[in-house]
């Protein structure tokens, strides 16, 4: 309101002060041409910082889920999962789903930031019939167990179990690793597309003429650039070298923007 005031005191000094009279109805056509930009400005920028929120809380749940996930796995191996843990995850992933839908609506316009929603319900997908699967698993292991305890007590007696355990062991580490292998590519993609939404939304902000707006759409313009380079170098630090490229870009952008 204030800047409003300062910014119409000045056409009144530049009005008063010219030779040339300039009529009411024009001078009002300009104030409503400026209050309706203002207005539309500050609900685009206010949007696209409940984006970026919205995506941030997004990929760090997501990075829990798939950080539990390993772990349930790594329980189911050696027999000591529990039916909570994956329940956990569930709940974690019904958390993902319901901000997932509310960026939906935020982003409804948005046909780039769309595409990543896409992927990530995806994902989303994957990851629910993933923790069903995992869940029948300890279900049966639970109903099985008595067996199981016989069955290893019996094992430990002979010193071929000792070799069969050790070879199981191994191969279930290198399963793991190959897991995380893919894991750690699909989220370097993920963190690629974050990035590339990040400098969309930059490179669609609002060319201002007022100096005090024009300062505050900068610094967030600058900020929106920042997080794209940080998801584009997390993707590059993941392996994922198509980064490289468009990482150069955006600094390139931060640059001019100094």
């Amino acid at each position: 309101m204030r800047t409003l005031k300062i910014a119409l005191f000045i056409i009144l000094i530049a009005v008063t002060s010219c030779s040339q009279y300039i009529p009411k109805s024009q001078y009002e056509e300009i104030l409503d041409e400026y209050l309706t930009l203002k207005e539309a400005t500050s609900e685009t920028q206010e949007n696209y910082v409940k984006q970026s929120k919205a995506m941030d809380a997004i990929f760090v749940e997501l990075s829990t889920v798939s950080r539990k996930t390993v772990s349930l796995k790594s329980d189911i191996e050696i027999g000591q999962a529990r039916m909570t843990q994956a329940e956990q995850i569930e709940n974690s992933i019904n958390d993902i789903k319901d901000q997932l839908a509310e960026l939906e609506r935020l982003a409804s316009n948005n046909k780039e930031l769309q595409k990543t929603i896409s992927n990530l319900k995806q994902v989303i997908v994957s990851k629910e019939e993933e923790i069903r699967s995992l869940k029948d698993e300890i279900s049966h292991k639970d109903e099985t167990i008595s067996s199981q305890k016989e069955t290893i007590s019996n094992q430990k007696v002979q010193i071929s179990s000792q070799e069969r355990q050790i070879t199981e062991q191994l191969q279930t580490i290198k399963r793991q690793k190959q897991e995380l292998v893919v894991q750690v590519n699909n989220q370097a993609k993920l963190l690629y597309q974050a990035g590339v939404d990040f400098e969309m939304i930059a490179d669609a902000s609002p060319e201002i003429k007022m100096k005090s707006n024009k300062t505050k759409v900068q610094n967030w313009t600058k900020l929106m650039y920042e997080k794209s380079a940080s998801y584009l170098q997390s993707a590059l630090d993941n392996g994922y070298s198509s980064a490289r490229e468009d990482l150069a870009r955006v600094r390139s952008k931060l640059n001019e923007l100094d």
